[in-house]
């Protein structure tokens, strides 16, 4: 497969995203021999004349590209090719936040750090007179040494070029939007902050407050402003109900909310509940009158997943317990095990994915039974447990699974750490059955992880007839090494 490659420097390697304004494609800088994401500003036919909307997209990459801050990220260059605007923007690797709240409960300080520095490059930005009205988890990078940044300013709007500014476009997200948008009403920084709250409600509760089943029925959510009731009640969601006033006089200013989790910060770290709020037909537990916000009624102990019918021990801590918490069994046994796989999935699932995982660890002599109490939790729950784990003893539980839910499982894993594990499993027939049940893409990431030597077999042993262009999706390094190994044997 010929490469594309644009401007005679930039050889697209693979796409990152999709929106409606364009395409973000991992891109390898041959001059400066780098790895960049390279944005395809994509115009509709209609609507403005597109000479002035191809104006429009030049001046927002200027005006991005002026902004220096650690939290946002920088823009190399900017230039049309075959009549399309391209934004060449520094390559982030990392984990957008929307996966990151996919896969595990976060606590209120690890939502704060993230919504601090967002805020802080939000300032950078308005600072530069330039909105970013698309801020949203997906736009939110946080990359392996934990520092967060702010991507994606492909459709960002130059305050005061109101003359180049579509007034019946929808630029962005609808469900993130702020409902002056919505409305058609002049925007402003306060727009940013309004989006801001969504995704920290995103982070905190789990889903998309105003999200619905079709575009309209989202556009009158977002223009009512109504989100639904907190499960998680306390500091940051005072500070998010803040946030998501609809008269923007009114909402809070990005001072007050930097106050706000600046204050959460220095507090003691907090710890997400142990009941997962993220089901939404679950109810919320009963509050006394004046209990105050993040205040619990508790049940004993509630934890999440205890299955139908069934009760976890109450008041036994669990949650917040390490591995040791079940003691080790008197002939060096797991007692979690011991008990009834139903009971022992809703204690393992009560735990820190930290702690779950390395208490997995520790029954390596039980591989079976601990796959299939593992299986019992919900997928991100459970791929969140093979997060921690070593790799080896990972693939032996993985091993050990329906290829069925070990794929569906290992899908919400992070790339490395599928890598990991196939590389772990080795050229077995459930590593061959892990690849084939992956998309394409997905495939094509985890096996760029993946040592060429171990990638060249388990595609031989493939069966799905997707050989060649899985070969043909992987990097250019990747397949150089595959053909040289090929080659000497």
């Amino acid at each position: 497969m010929t490469a594309r490659i644009i401007q005679d420097r930039y050889e697209l390697r693979s796409r990152l995203g999709r929106g409606g304004m364009g395409t973000v494609w991992l891109a390898w800088d041959r001059t400066l021999r780098r790895s960049v994401a390279l944005k395809e500003v994509v115009l509709a036919p209609h609507g403005e004349d597109m000479a002035v909307r191809r104006e429009r997209a030049m001046l927002e990459a200027r005006a991005a590209a002026r902004i220096r801050h650690p939290a946002v990220v920088d823009i190399y260059d900017a230039f049309m090719d075959d009549e399309s605007p391209w934004i060449v923007m520094a390559y982030i690797e990392g984990t957008a936040l929307n996966r990151r709240i996919e896969r595990q409960i976060l606590s209120e300080r690890e939502i704060a750090r993230v919504g601090r520095e967002v805020l802080a490059g939000l300032a950078a930005v308005h600072d530069a007179q330039v909105l970013h009205r698309d801020v949203k988890p997906a736009n939110i990078i946080v990359d392996p040494g934990d520092r967060v940044f702010l991507v994606d300013f492909g459709i960002a709007r130059i305050s005061g070029e109101s003359g180049l500014t579509s007034a019946n476009m929808l630029l962005g997200t609808v469900e993130f939007m702020a409902p002056e948008r919505i409305d058609g009403h002049a925007v402003g920084p306060a727009s940013d902050l309004w989006s801001l709250g969504v995704t920290l409600f995103c982070a905190l509760e789990g889903y998309s407050p105003f999200l619905r089943d079709s575009l309209i029925e989202t556009t009158r959510a977002v223009a009512a402003g109504r989100p639904p009731r907190f499960r998680r009640p306390g500091p940051l969601a005072d500070a998010i109900t803040g946030l998501l006033v609809t008269v923007p006089a009114r909402r809070m200013e990005a001072a007050e909310l930097g106050w706000r989790l600046d204050t959460i910060l220095a507090g003691p770290a907090s710890r997400p509940r142990g009941r997962d709020p993220r089901p939404r037909e679950r109810e919320e537990p009963k509050r006394r009158p004046g209990s105050g916000a993040g205040r619990e009624v508790r049940r004993g102990n509630d934890v999440h997943d205890s299955g139908p019918g069934r009760e976890v021990r109450r008041g036994n801590g669990a949650h917040d317990s390490g591995p040791g918490w079940a003691g080790e069994g008197r002939d060096g046994g797991n007692p979690l095990l011991d008990r009834p796989r139903q009971e022992a999935a809703a204690l393992l699932g009560s735990m820190e994915p930290k702690a779950a995982g390395r208490l997995l660890d520790g029954a390596a002599e039980a591989a079976g039974a601990a796959a299939e109490v593992l299986a019992l939790l919900p997928l991100p729950r459970a791929a969140r447990v093979i997060d921690h784990m070593t790799p080896h003893r990972a693939a032996r539980l993985v091993g050990a699974m329906p290829p069925s839910r070990s794929a569906s499982i290992l899908a919400h894993t992070d790339d490395r750490v599928m890598a990991a594990v196939l590389g772990a499993l080795g050229i077995v027939p459930a590593a061959v059955r892990l690849v084939e049940a992956m998309t394409m893409r997905r495939a094509c990431r985890v096996l760029g992880y993946v040592p060429p030597a171990v990638v060249a077999e388990l595609l031989s042993a493939t069966s799905d007839g997707r050989a060649d262009r899985l070969l043909d999706g992987l990097s250019r390094a990747v397949r150089d090494e595959i053909a040289r190994l090929a080659g000497g044997a």
